[in-house]
């Protein structure tokens, strides 16, 4: 349908002029809804995180890159409904009459009816991006330790980014009908009939483009210095706005140049271009009578105001990085105290994980051996390494471990390659043997060897041991590693069902079963990954998190191998997270006599025995 939103030019803008700011926005400009440590951003202490829906790329930095996430609907649920501009007459009360001359097909009459009423970005969707939001988000504050180039990127992952994007198809698809609704009523002379709502509600819907305006406004508010905040609101007043939509003379070209012309001013200049688009696709939209395209240039306009928040919010990451470094030990303490005070989170399991972790090495221990001070952190690491290395995934991690749990799910898909990498390699070895060579340059075979079957066997990280998928991908690995053999053995080209059908037998038997090879493997990383993690860790206790965080830059890989190098990136990671979690940890729950009276009386261990394990762990 055809539209006109632009009959004369009563509604001219003025542009604003350049302001003193770069295009760097000042901190102080964005105010947002409080939080208190007692109620942090990304709380994820409900839930619990289980293997079977956890990619795990390879530490050595081959995983994404470093980026959180932000949830635009977790503040909403911290502060209540989201907050729109006090003018609620015009988007939520009145209705609007479908016109029956538009013969709108049931697709678009759904849309008008079903699709959200705000537009995809907010103020509230956009407020876990402000200040306090990021200072007690406890996953940021975490990750920030871990990732030098931690930043923000929309959610548009998985199930919940699916239903986001839909969502927001479905909004601006339903604006673009209601633009026409607009444009058919001015074009007529006639008003919408929204006073009274008719008869036959399928007939009327609730209009979106008052509330559009007010979200566009609230959303400037900001992102632009309070002194440009009456400029915002007088060129976006949205009963004027409104008035001049009804009547047909709303300058939407003036409306968006003007905007665009703001958003220079105080967006990164790489963001200029895009704002041209916008003006571009709202030009060409009322030049043609598109409501469609209008909407292109709306969601383009929308898209801008998120990214300049994003940029914001990792600028502020950026400035705020050391700061939410050295803060670690002292703001999870308090947190987590807050938390078992009010029993909000149960830590009586972890504390007997680590009890019988205490209990089996005190059992392994001659009655005369002394321990030192290393060796209550020890027992940590050492616990959690078998966890990492065991055959069978473990259903979760220690509770207290929760903001871990990604980062030592990404650990034991890195270890359980490298075994498993080994696995293969004996297999190659083997059968070259028996079939009397002799590899001329094992060193470059097995670099060559390591990268391809490596790439292969990330692609069964996230299937079961047994399932069809991790069988088709385990007779992808037998093939390239019969590939191998055939060259090192200068046969043809072509590869045998002879040499295949040994190799895929043997390949599938000792990756299937937790005896024999994959023991002796596991047994050796074993001994080699504690050995370099009881060393980092000696070494991080006596610094600070931000010490322990900038002394991983820039490790050296040239003068070591491949695997070497891999089983110290990763010791290095695990001490890294080990000696943290211990300066949390170690006085709410590893080394005091009792938590709270409730997992005291829940743990069923008595007092004497943890004055004992308190005694015992502080000598």
């Amino acid at each position: 349908m055809e539209m006109d939103l632009q009959k004369t030019k009563e509604a001219r803008r003025d542009t604003p002029g350049k302001q003193e700011e770069g295009a760097d926005c000042p901190l102080e400009t964005y105010g947002g809804s409080s939080h208190s440590k007692d109620s942090p951003k990304n709380d994820s202490l409900d839930h619990r995180d289980t293997n079977s829906t956890r990619g795990a790329p390879n530490v050595n930095q081959r995983r994404r890159p470093a980026n959180l996430t932000y949830d635009d609907e977790a503040c909403q649920r911290g502060s209540g409904p989201p907050q729109m501009a006090s003018s609620t007459s015009l988007s939520s009360k009145a209705m609007m009459n479908i016109p029956t001359a538009l013969e709108l097909g049931a697709k678009e009459q759904r849309l008008l009816a079903s699709a959200k009423r705000h537009p995809p970005v907010t103020k509230s969707t956009l407020s876990e991006l402000d200040l306090p939001c990021i200072m007690s988000n406890i996953n940021l504050r975490m990750d920030a330790n871990f990732d030098r180039d931690l930043h923000f990127k929309p959610d548009l992952d998985g199930e919940k980014g699916r239903r986001k994007r839909r969502e927001a198809t479905d909004y601006w698809e339903a604006m673009a009908v209601e633009i026409s609704i607009y444009a058919y009523y001015a074009s007529q002379g006639e008003d919408d009939g929204g006073q009274d709502a008719p008869v036959d509600q399928r007939q009327s819907f609730e209009p979106r483009l008052p509330a559009m305006f007010e979200t566009l406004q609230d959303v400037l508010k900001t992102l632009v210095p309070e002194r440009d905040h009456p400029s915002v609101m007088q060129n976006l007043e949205v009963a004027l706005l409104m008035q001049q939509i009804q009547k047909g003379v709303l300058d939407m070209v003036g409306v968006a140049k003007w905007l665009a012309a703001l958003l220079k001013t105080h967006c990164a200049p790489m963001r200029d271009e895009w704002a041209d688009t916008m003006v571009e696709q709202i030009s060409s939209g009322s030049r043609s009578q598109n409501s469609t395209e209008v909407v292109c240039g709306l969601q383009t306009l929308f898209a801008i105001l998120e990214a300049m928040k994003l940029d914001v919010a990792n600028h502020q990451i950026r400035a705020f990085r050391v700061l939410l470094i050295e803060d670690t030990i002292p703001f999870l303490q308090e947190y987590f105290r807050g938390k078992i005070e009010r029993d909000n989170f149960r830590v009586e399991s972890s504390r007997l994980w680590y009890l019988n972790l205490r209990e089996r090495e005190l059992r392994r221990m001659e009655k005369s051996a002394q321990t030192d001070s290393f060796w209550p952190i020890s027992l940590l690491l050492r616990g959690i390494s078998e966890s990492l290395l065991q055959f069978r995934s473990p259903e979760a991690f220690p509770e207290t471990f929760i903001f871990d749990s990604d980062r030592l799910w990404q650990l034991r898909a890195c270890l359980q390659n490298l075994i498993n990498l080994d696995i293969c390699w004996f297999i190659f070895e083997s059968y070259i043997h028996t079939q009397k060579r002799y590899l001329s340059a094992p060193a470059q075979t097995y670099a060559t060897f390591r990268s391809r079957i490596g790439s292969l066997m990330e692609e069964n990280e996230d299937c079961f041991r047994g399932s069809p998928q991790w069988l088709k991908n385990v007779r992808c690995i037998a093939l390239e590693i019969a590939r191998f053999a055939c060259a090192a053995c200068c046969c043809d080209a072509m590869v045998s069902d002879n040499v295949i059908a040994p190799i895929e037998a043997a390949l599938e038997w000792h990756l299937s079963n937790e005896a024999g090879l994959f023991q002796f493997f596991q047994n050796s990383l074993r001994e080699k990954l504690l050995a370099a993690t009881f060393n980092s860790a000696k070494k991080y206790l006596t610094m600070s998190p931000l010490a322990i965080c900038e002394s991983q830059r820039g490790h050296p890989q040239s003068t070591v191998s491949q695997q070497h190098y891999d089983v110290e990136r990763i010791s290095m990671r695990l001490a890294h997270m080990g000696v943290l979690h211990w300066k949390v940890w170690a006085p709410i729950l590893y080394v005091r006599e009792s938590v709270s009276p409730t997992d005291v009386a829940t743990s069923h261990v008595s007092p004497m025995e943890m004055t004992d394990v308190a005694r015992s762990l502080t000598r």
